[in-house]
């Protein structure tokens, strides 16, 4: 039975969090492993990449990183193109452009054997857009390559589905909408 290894690039915003939440609920959720990269050895992340470790998720890093990050004591268990090449599914969190970047340099080069690449918002063109509950039926087996749209895409598409286009959609002619973001945006 195929193993269900979900990879994440990235230790930002969004990456650290859904590290975290993956591996405490890998479980529930059915996932095997969890895994992500680091980019750069910095001191200033050491105890954020220290409580993932803790947390059950396990490090990879570019091969000529690796030393970087010993001097720090984290030690990576996995180099880059390994960490993606055995993943079931890769989550790239990382900022804008890196995504475009990542998939040109690797993604591509394991398509037949990773099930799915995930980018976020600012990645367009990355894949076919995507928001969980709005457009699922138009996923289909053969869409490898997903750009998931950004929380506040994702928060107005689902208030204008609920309160608008349920039942007719053809009731909304005009919305307004405020967002209130996070602090660290």
């Amino acid at each position: 039975m195929e193993r269900k290894i979900v990879h994440i690039v990235g230790t930002g915003t969004i990456g650290e969090p859904l590290i975290g939440l993956l591996c405490d609920y890998s479980d529930q959720l059915g996932i095997d492993e969890v895994t992500f990269h680091k980019n750069s050895a910095l001191r200033r992340d050491s105890s954020k990449v220290t409580d993932l470790l803790r947390r059950g998720a396990r490090l990879a890093v570019d091969a000529e990183k690796v030393s970087e990050f010993k001097k720090l004591k984290l030690d990576p268990e996995l180099e880059t193109e390994d960490a993606i090449k055995r993943s079931s599914v890769v989550i790239d969190c990382t900022p804008k452009g890196i995504g475009h970047e990542n998939k040109a340099k690797y993604y591509q080069k394991f398509s037949e054997t990773v099930r799915g690449f995930l980018a976020q918002g600012s990645e367009d063109g990355f894949g076919k857009k995507y928001a969980r509950g709005i457009n699922d039926s138009a996923l289909n087996a053969d869409d490898i390559f997903l750009q998931i749209v950004s929380c506040n895409t994702h928060n107005i598409s689902c208030i204008t589905h609920t309160l608008a286009l349920n039942d007719n959609p053809e009731n909304l002619v005009e919305g307004r909408y405020v967002c209130i973001r996070r602090a660290s945006d």
